[in-house]
């Protein structure tokens, strides 16, 4: 398992987009809303729950530029797998299939 972003994670719990997960985070405690974006809670810096890295795109007039940003790292992801867990939010690949059928009749 390596770092996953926001819009990953939010596509492993089946949601729309990375502002729906970081406000169901929001909403359990695990990240604040700043007027600069969503930062994490301070009970949990320096837990190693997210790394910052680099990542390089392009401007529309071709120059390459790089900014920083924050990714889960697997520790994260765990936190997080347990976190919403506990309140039924799990990954659509880890919910109980309710229709597949038990018997061979």
């Amino acid at each position: 398992m390596a770092t996953k972003s926001a819009t990953q994670m939010a596509n492993l719990y089946g949601m729309k987009s990375s502002v729906a997960f970081n406000k169901v985070l929001v909403n359990c405690g695990l990240l604040v809303d700043t007027n600069a974006g969503y930062c994490l809670a301070d009970s949990l810096k320096n837990l190693g729950l997210v790394a910052v890295i680099d990542y390089s795109y392009f401007l529309p007039n071709g120059i390459k530029a790089t900014k920083k940003k924050a990714v889960w790292t697997e520790k994260g992801q765990e936190y997080i797998r347990q976190r919403l867990g506990r309140i039924g939010i799990v990954p659509p690949s880890e919910q109980l299939d309710l229709f597949k059928t038990t018997s061979n009749a």
